[in-house]
């Protein structure tokens, strides 16, 4: 979502894990796609942050602003305040656009989490991916008739300093964020984990070893 940076989007992208993470608490992001067969796509994001975290989280964004590369002009996903899906009327403004339709904004609590469920529909899916409204993701033709879709990992190629990674983990030592994609029909190559015909589930944990936090994920790929 605004994420697709992996920690910048939130949604998504992917970006928006590492951007929402809170002191001594982490935001949880499941964001998943579904790519229908009438060429319209569903984003639905799910976020979970604990309830007595929610006061840090403008310290925590400007904390990760300071750090984290700046977003590319032009990229839809990466330019919303990192706490922006706590605001219904920003998340409205983000996704009032042609052919973009917010079915669903919820929030509730419970077991002290705080939960927000987003539910969007893209009639035209694949220009809805490819602008970068739901993160660094693209979805192409191929030659043979199949359709590619590629997440290319903000941070990936960006160096870190061990400084930079060791306050990004104080800040959120649990990171953790999932990308499902489901598409219309059999799913014929990925480098995720396949949990059914149609269905493919990346995760995304930091190990605690590598330099780079995110050097450690790698373009996720898929073809149907």
């Amino acid at each position: 979502m605004t994420n697709t940076h992996l920690l910048r989007q939130t949604a998504a992208t992917l970006m928006a894990a590492v951007s929402l993470c809170l002191l001594n608490g982490c935001l949880h992001l499941e964001q998943k796609l579904q790519f229908l067969r009438d060429g319209s796509v569903i984003a639905t994001y799910h976020y979970a942050v604990p309830v007595a975290m929610l006061p840090a989280l403008t310290a925590a964004q400007n904390a990760l602003e300071q750090q984290l590369p700046t977003p590319a002009q032009g990229n839809a996903a990466s330019t919303q305040p990192m706490n922006w899906f706590l605001n219904e009327t920003a998340v409205r403004n983000f996704f009032q656009r042609p052919g973009i339709e917010l079915r669903q904004y919820r929030q509730t609590e419970s077991d002290g989490q705080h939960h927000v469920h987003i539910i969007i529909l893209a009639r035209d899916g694949v220009r809805a991916v490819n602008t970068g409204l739901f993160g660094t993701m693209t979805v192409k033709k191929q030659e043979d008739g199949r359709t590619a879709f590629t997440v290319e990992p903000p941070g990936h190629n960006q160096a870190w300093t061990k400084e930079q990674v060791e306050r990004l983990r104080r800040l959120c030592p649990d990171l953790k964020l999932t990308l499902t994609v489901v598409a219309p029909t059999d799913i014929v190559t990925s480098n995720g984990d396949q949990t059914g015909a149609h269905t493919v589930t990346w995760t995304f944990a930091d190990d605690g070893v590598a330099h780079n936090p995110f050097a450690i994920i790698p373009t996720l790929k898929a073809t149907w």
